[in-house]
């Protein structure tokens, strides 16, 4: 049985989902989706905005020097989740086995189909683009290949709104013409340091052994070539439940007191409880991250005692964790210009214990109150008190 398996990528995702909730910003042709303040990242930049040189991961104000009459909005979470759900919901019609690898992008199993489809993939990928215009109002690229790695290769040479198809045989041919960079796993910052060394191209590294790539690349020249001679997986887990669910936020000025951080952390920790309960399923792991005024990184993390959803225990585990974490960027002098709080190691939720201690009861009760109100009328519909007056300053800015 042959593998055939379609990577679906969605345009512009954060964008195209802000467009359809605000229509405002659809002759906006220059947007950015990101935080509120200079300080904030870029989530994702239209494709006008792109020409300028922006892209996800950027600083707003970074951006903006490159785009300076680009327009800046914050979308929603629960936007993305809603729409990331909309479109699994079309590509489960088509294919038996749908995994989201992330809120937009799922691969799709279409091996054994020979005979349904002998010839090709591509008229099912065109349908497969059509119906996702249609009933989400978003765009999509798709490609095609005999492993998850080209399938995704594959599409994002194709975008936007495009289809690829990469045949059993075809894997080296295509990949040659590439430039390093291409290969999923190589990000900016090493193909720029390997470019250094006279290494840019897929063709230079299918032409070396592994012996003579070690000295250029490392450690990585094993899995660098097996990915340049269009080697990847070949098998989906279904329904395979997310490894990390995680919030951030960038300050607009660095905090150097614990009395702004911490609830700010528990605002950040709510969200993660929220997704969890949502996806029914707990955390084992409570991590907290803090990225200092010179962008050194700080994480600490925790395995609790049992899993959990309860924004109580979750926050209590990150409090304590931040508060061993935030001695460092004291005694370093140094404020901190980012907090991040992250839930792991996730399994599914369990039933409710009829036994259960009846302080945690009380735990549960509130936090499914909140979650109705929130459901209803927004996650700001109900924010700690402490934390209002940092809004107002406009000294916090979710990413």
């Amino acid at each position: 049985m042959s593998a055939r398996l379609m990577h679906v990528d969605l345009d512009a995702f954060f964008v195209e989902v802000c467009r359809c909730r605000r229509p405002e910003l659809v002759q906006v042709d220059r947007l950015i989706v990101g935080g509120r303040s200079r300080r904030g990242v870029v989530q994702s930049a239209s494709y006008g905005a792109r020409k300028f040189g922006v892209h996800s991961g950027m600083p707003i104000g970074a951006a903006l020097r490159l785009c300076p009459d680009a327009t800046v909005f914050q979308g929603e979470f629960a936007w993305y989740r809603e729409a990331s759900r909309a479109v699994a919901s079309v590509l489960q019609r088509h294919s038996p086995t749908v995994v989201m690898a992330s809120l937009d992008e799922a691969y799709l199993d279409f091996g054994g189909t020979d005979r349904l489809y002998p010839v090709s993939l591509l008229p099912v990928a065109e349908r497969i683009r059509d119906d996702v215009r249609r009933e989400t109002g978003l765009d999509c690229s798709v490609g095609i290949g005999p492993n998850r790695m080209v399938a995704k290769v594959a599409s994002d040479q194709a975008k936007p709104r495009g289809l690829l198809e990469v045949r059993t045989g075809w894997e080296r041919g295509f990949l040659a013409g590439l430039p390093l960079r291409a290969l999923p796993g190589v990000g900016p910052k090493t193909a720029e340091r390997w470019t250094a060394k006279g290494l840019d191209q897929v063709w230079q590294v299918q032409e070396m052994s592994v012996d003579a790539l070690t000295p250029l690349v490392g450690a990585a020249a094993a899995e660098i070539k097996w990915r340049a001679d269009g080697h990847g997986g070949t098998t989906l887990t279904r329904d395979r439940p997310a490894r990390t669910i995680s919030r951030e936020t960038t300050l607009a000025t660095d905090a150097r007191d614990s009395t702004t951080l911490e609830p700010l952390l528990a605002l950040l920790t709510a969200r993660v409880g929220g997704q969890l309960r949502d996806e029914q399923v707990q955390a084992r792991t409570v991590a907290v991250k803090l990225r200092h005024s010179d962008f050194h990184t700080l994480t600490r993390r925790r395995t609790l005692a049992a899993p959990t959803d309860l924004d109580a225990e979750l926050t209590a585990a990150a409090v304590e964790l931040f508060r061993a974490a935030f001695a460092e960027p004291r005694s370093r002098h140094q404020g901190v210009r980012l907090i991040g709080v992250s839930a792991s190691n996730l399994v599914e939720g369990a039933p409710a214990d009829l036994f259960e201690d009846p302080g945690r009861l009380r735990q549960r009760d509130l936090t499914r109150a909140v979650d109705q109100v929130r459901e209803k009328f927004g996650f700001d519909a109900v924010t700690p008190a402490r934390l209002v007056r940092f809004r107002r300053q406009g000294r916090i800015d979710d990413d």
